[in-house]
């Protein structure tokens, strides 16, 4: 009998040193925030499955794509990446109608996410839609495509399935279908 009592002791023990040093947050951008000196402002925010990504514009021309998960105790930092935005004098150095960045799943990510990933910004107003292909095993996906006030281009982002594997073409569709 004391065995058994001991057991419990010892798993009600655990169980509350688990909870007290927990770093779960109340909210996702508050995970987030733990992680980042600077979350930015919201420039869209997506419910997967898996929990929540954001796109945060920063002060210093950067768009970040984050992901916090949520547990059964609060909300915790999945991965991220950051994408610097192109500055008109950069713009020879780029694709003139559109940025891309990967972001990968990382060996840190403690859980599931919807990682990797490719994102950028859409700097040409003709570009309708974006396709992604699979250079590994020729799928296509569609980009989700994102406009909003707080920036002066468009955002788009493609959620990757590991098995796609890292690299990809990225083709420019206009509104009539043709490749831009």
């Amino acid at each position: 009998m004391t065995r058994i009592a001991l057991f419990f002791c010892l798993l009600a023990l655990f169980a509350t040193s688990y909870f007290l040093t927990d770093d779960s947050s109340p909210t996702p951008l508050q995970a987030i925030e733990q992680m980042r000196e600077e979350v930015g402002t919201v420039l869209h925010e997506a419910s997967t499955d898996k929990g929540t990504l954001f796109f945060l514009v920063h002060e210093d021309g950067q768009i970040h794509a984050e992901f916090a998960k949520k547990t059964i105790l609060g909300w915790k930092w999945g991965n991220g990446g950051s994408h610097a935005i192109p500055a008109d004098s950069e713009m020879s150095l780029y694709d003139p109608a559109f940025s891309t960045q990967y972001v990968a799943n990382g060996k840190e990510n403690p859980f599931d996410s919807p990682f990797p990933m490719l994102f950028g910004v859409i700097l040409d107003p003709a570009i309708d839609s974006l396709v992604v292909v699979s250079d590994k095993t020729g799928k296509e996906i569609q980009a989700e495509i994102i406009d909003s006030e707080l920036i002066p281009f468009r955002l788009w982002y493609a959620q990757i399935p590991v098995k796609q594997g890292e690299a990809f073409t990225v083709t420019a569709l206009g509104e009539d279908g043709g490749v831009i």
